[in-house]
């Protein structure tokens, strides 16, 4: 009752915290972050330059999981990657601030009956308190800080799902959706290539200096280390000697020579590893062995860090050998690289410019120079080969004129024209793709009000 009373005002906030990313980017939100550590505020929630940092960790984790490991690593150091990422943060914030205004929690009863249900902390089959704590510490939490994190999630979740449900659609709505979704148009492309306009552009030293210097981030190297390790997986050695593990890696702090030859471990180094994760192999992947690498004192001091239960009966201790700070690319290096982009640029706007004028010339009724591509039948639920922004554009055209035309960019490969000639109402669908279409839309619907 308390969502659907506050719904709106919900729906208000959350739409309000976006602008200041659509209008100034992610930028605003960074000056002075070395000074303050915050990049980001809600009411008097503060999101920490670490917090970012944390989850833009393990969000490249989960991509890189899904991905199976095959994603360049690039992604991960872009701007939209870290603004996309605290544009989340900043939004859970919110729900969990307008949460606590409306009173909305979840109760000690909920939390105990879901923690009981996760598989990972059950024994032949159900909750057992000792394997909780084990798998816990196992991953550096305490009981305490997990169910607070649960908590949290749980709470945002009913925030969410309230609004969620309040939403319906009606039968009418429905028949006009699925009358757009199948309504079928003849559709002709004509491309106006770039790739025609790239020999006849040109860009001179200074336009690939001011750029360079204008996107010095986009060309930043992050900080990155190399790393000398021990790790005791023995589960025997583990259950007798993970307190003289723990305690002669504190101890002699800068050397791991005692404690390989008392527990026969072997000392390993790592390749250069990044801030990001990248480079990072194995256990020094764990998010807690990379917080306790790049920590500020790790990198200063160049001394071991405590020893880290990655996993039950796993221990590890690192110590930093090498630092790189941020740095740029050299100019030389990369010049190359932005000349080309900046003509393939220039390109694609001589060929919207070309694209605009002939689009303007065939509405006005004009003979223009366009050579069409074979007519074919095209709809929503049918692309035939169109990118959904086509669709969108070929299906907004006016079908009381025909033909009707429009046009858009086509990203690098130039402008793209399309003709429409003739409309037509689609096939009658079966009532199972009825309502497949139906619990799509309805979804849809429901996260675009959450």
């Amino acid at each position: 009752d308390l969502v659907n009373k506050h719904r709106k005002f919900v729906q208000i906030l959350l739409a309000l915290i976006t602008l200041p990313f659509a209008f100034w980017g992610i930028d605003s939100y960074f000056k002075d972050a070395a000074s303050t550590d915050e990049v980001a505020r809600v009411g008097s929630s503060k999101i920490t330059l670490q917090q970012l940092d944390v989850a833009m960790r393990e969000r490249a984790d989960q991509i890189r999981a899904r991905q199976g490991g095959s994603v360049d690593a690039r992604l991960f150091e872009s701007p939209e990657f870290r603004q996309s990422v605290l544009n989340e943060l900043v939004e859970q914030r919110l729900l969990l601030v307008e949460s606590e205004r409306l009173g909305i929690a979840a109760n000690d009863v909920i939390l105990r009956e879901l923690i009981a249900q996760i598989p990972a902390f059950q024994e032949n089959g159900k909750f057992s308190p000792a394997k909780y704590e084990q798998v816990l510490r196992a991953q550096g939490m305490t009981p305490s800080s997990f169910e607070q994190n649960l908590r949290r999630d749980l709470t945002r979740q009913m925030l969410v799902s309230g609004v969620a449900a309040t939403t319906q659609i009606s039968k009418t709505q429905l028949n006009q959706i699925i009358d757009a979704e199948t309504q079928e148009r003849d559709v002709a492309v004509s491309l106006v290539p770039a790739a025609d306009y790239l020999k006849s552009v040109s860009v001179d030293d200074d336009a690939v200096r001011q750029f360079y210097e204008s996107n010095a981030r986009q060309f930043q190297l992050p900080e990155r280390v190399k790393v000398a390790y021990v790790v005791l997986n023995d589960p025997k050695v583990v259950a007798k000697e993970s307190e003289n593990f723990s305690n002669m890696v504190y101890e002699q702090s800068d050397t791991y020579k005692d404690v390989a030859k008392a527990l026969n471990l072997k000392v390993e180094e790592s390749n250069w590893i990044s801030a990001n994760g990248q480079g990072a192999q194995g256990l020094l992947a764990n998010p807690k062995v990379l917080q306790a690498i790049f920590n500020p004192a790790s990198l200063k001091d160049r001394r071991n860090s405590a020893a880290i239960e990655v996993a039950p009966n796993v221990l590890i201790s690192v110590r930093v050998t090498a630092y790189e700070p941020v740095s740029l690319r050299p100019f030389e290096s990369v010049s190359g690289e932005i000349r080309s982009y900046l003509q393939r640029k220039a390109a694609v706007e001589k060929a919207t410019s070309v694209g605009e004028a002939r689009l303007a010339e065939l509405r006005d009724g004009k003979p223009a120079d366009v050579k069409w591509s074979p007519v074919k039948s095209v709809s929503r639920l049918q692309p035939n080969g169109l990118t959904p922004e086509a669709v969108q554009k070929v299906s907004g055209v006016d079908a009381a004129k025909l033909p009707a035309y429009t046009g858009g960019q086509a990203g690098a490969e130039g402008y793209v024209l399309f003709k429409v000639s003739a409309v037509r109402a689609g096939s009658k669908l079966s009532d199972e793709k009825r309502a497949q279409i139906a619990a799509a839309y309805q979804q849809s619907v429901q996260q675009a009000d959450v």
